[in-house]
């Protein structure tokens, strides 16, 4: 694990705002959706997809399924756009199954812990493919207090 800075990258995405269950229930349709309907964003940078982990307030956790693009992308209707602004992250390379890049999280908190690093909500889970073949993601968790 190594602390890496982030510029800010601008994303177009489906945002979807759960309790804990609702997530579970709602990400994996979101899922489908933004892969049918990728093609629509124009002036992508890439086709490699994210989960962007923005906020939890209370018992609502916020995510953006969503891919960079350029900061002048056109926003297909019931999508947005943001940007993720620079900062400094906790970046972890997670090799294997999808199903385990949780535990890889918990683990990069704990590192966090261990280390005095005042990791926040924010994370970033960059890796995901249309084929949903990818064998790595690149997981970054957002330290707060360092710019």
């Amino acid at each position: 694990m190594n602390i890496v800075e982030k510029d800010a990258m601008s994303v177009i995405g489906i945002t979807v705002a759960r309790d804990w269950q609702g997530l579970i229930r709602d990400m994996p349709v979101k899922w489908e959706e933004f892969k049918s309907r990728l093609t629509e964003i124009k002036q992508r940078k890439t086709d490699i997809m994210m989960d962007v982990s923005l906020e939890k307030l209370e018992q609502t956790y916020t995510q953006c399924i969503c891919v960079e693009v350029e900061q002048g992308a056109e926003v297909p209707e019931g999508m947005e756009k943001m940007v993720i602004p620079s900062a400094s992250y906790l970046h972890h390379k997670h090799e294997g199954s999808l199903v385990s890049i949780a535990q890889t999280f918990g683990d990069m908190y704990q590192y966090g812990k261990e280390h005095e690093l005042a990791l926040e909500e924010m994370k970033i889970d960059i890796g995901y493919t249309i084929q949903g073949t990818e064998t790595s993601h690149d997981l970054y968790i957002k330290i707060n207090g360092i710019a």
